[in-house]
């Protein structure tokens, strides 16, 4: 009797089962990775909402602060309107 056909049943079918074994723990790692990614993903997503509630006070700030300089510069030009006549009226020489 022949022993390499029996030999290559036996490595085939043990190649088989190591390779089937592999497979699912490649699976089970994949799911775990699946799981790990969408928690990473939440975690994200809850920094850049706190992010948001953090940052939109100051961009209203700098909003504020250009209104303010708007104003200042609308007083500026209101003040030398006024200050325009009090010149016109002075006396020439």
């Amino acid at each position: 009797m022949d022993y390499l056909p029996v030999v290559f049943i036996v490595v085939l079918v043990i190649l088989t089962v190591v390779l089937s074994v592999v497979g699912f723990q490649l699976v089970l790692v994949l799911i775990q990775l699946r799981k790990t990614l969408e928690r990473v993903n939440g975690t994200l997503d809850t920094v850049e909402s706190r992010i948001e509630l953090v940052t939109a006070p100051l961009a209203n700030f700098g909003g504020a602060a250009a209104g303010l300089q708007t104003g200042m510069r609308m007083f500026e030009l209101f003040v030398s309107w006024l200050n325009r006549d009090k010149e016109d009226k002075k006396p020439r020489k």
